[in-house]
C-alpha cells in the first residue's frame, strides 16, 4: 500500500466515526519510539506469553513461547519496545485436536522444533519486571521451565489493573483490545504480547494514566 492510498483509507475511517453510528478497529501496528528526557532513569520490562498442551503445569508443556522487551519510566511511560524472542517446542505428546483449535498450533508446527532454556535465560535476565496477561497460568508453566523467572517480579496486567474502573466491561485480552479500538492474531503468543504491550502503553480512558501506571501502582 502507497502512503496515499492508507492516508486516505484513514480519512474514511475518521469520516465513519464522527457520524458517530460506526466504530474503526484499526489493525495494531508497531509502537514509535518515544525518546526519554536526558536523565530519565529507564527499566526494561518483558511481556511474557505461552501456548501449552493444557492447564496443568505438573503435565502438560509449553508449546510455544514469546518475550517482548521494553524500555519504560518509572512513571509508567513505554518508551521502546524491542525486538521479540518466539518460539515452537514440540512436547513429549502429541498435541490434541482441542488444543490446536485453540492454539491454531499443530503437530506438524511443532515437529523437532526445540527453545534452548539458555537462550530463553539469557534473554529474560535483564528483565527488571516480567509481565503476563493472566500471570497465574504463565507463571508456574516458565518458572518449571527455566529458574530465570523465579529470581523476578511478576505482575499480571489481567488481575492487577483496574480495568472495570476505566470503563471495559472485561478483562480477557481481545475483549480488551477490541474496546481500546484495536485487533490483532489471535492466540499466537508473540502476537498476545504485543497486544499486552499496546494495553500498557496506551492512555486508559478514564484515569488519563498508562496501562502500566496503574500496573505499577497496583504492583
Amino acid at each position: 500500500q502507497t502512503m496515499t492510498s492508507s492516508d486516505h483509507l484513514e480519512t474514511l475511517a475518521q469520516t465513519l466515526e464522527a457520524t458517530g453510528d460506526y466504530r474503526v478497529v484499526r489493525r495494531l501496528k508497531p509502537r514509535p519510539r518515544i525518546v526519554p528526557p536526558p536523565g530519565t532513569p529507564l527499566r526494561l520490562g518483558l511481556v511474557v506469553d505461552v501456548e501449552t498442551t493444557g492447564l496443568d503445569p505438573q503435565r502438560d508443556e509449553i508449546i510455544e513461547l514469546a518475550m517482548t522487551p521494553f524500555n519504560y519510566g518509572l512513571d509508567g511511560t513505554i518508551f521502546s519496545v524491542g525486538d521479540s524472542f518466539q518460539g515452537l517446542r514440540q512436547p513429549s505428546k502429541p498435541i490434541a485436536p482441542e488444543i490446536t483449535a485453540i492454539t491454531g498450533i499443530t503437530n506438524e508446527m511443532v515437529a523437532g522444533q526445540i527453545v534452548d532454556p539458555a537462550a530463553v535465560a539469557s534473554f529474560a535476565a535483564p528483565a527488571s519486571l516480567v509481565i503476563a496477561h493472566n500471570a497465574a497460568f504463565d507463571r508456574r508453566f516458565l518458572e518449571r521451565f527455566n529458574d530465570v523467572f523465579s529470581t523476578k517480579p511478576w505482575a499480571c496486567s489481567l488481575s492487577q489493573i483496574d480495568w472495570a474502573a476505566e470503563g471495559f466491561e472485561g478483562t480477557k485480552l481481545a475483549y480488551l483490545a477490541q474496546a481500546a479500538g484495536f485487533f490483532y492474531d489471535r492466540h499466537r503468543a508473540m502476537h498476545d504480547c504485543l497486544a499486552t504491550v499496546e494495553l500498557l502503553a496506551m492512555w486508559l480512558p478514564r484515569s488519563g494514566a498508562t496501562g502500566l501506571s496503574r500496573l505499577l501502582d497496583g504492583a
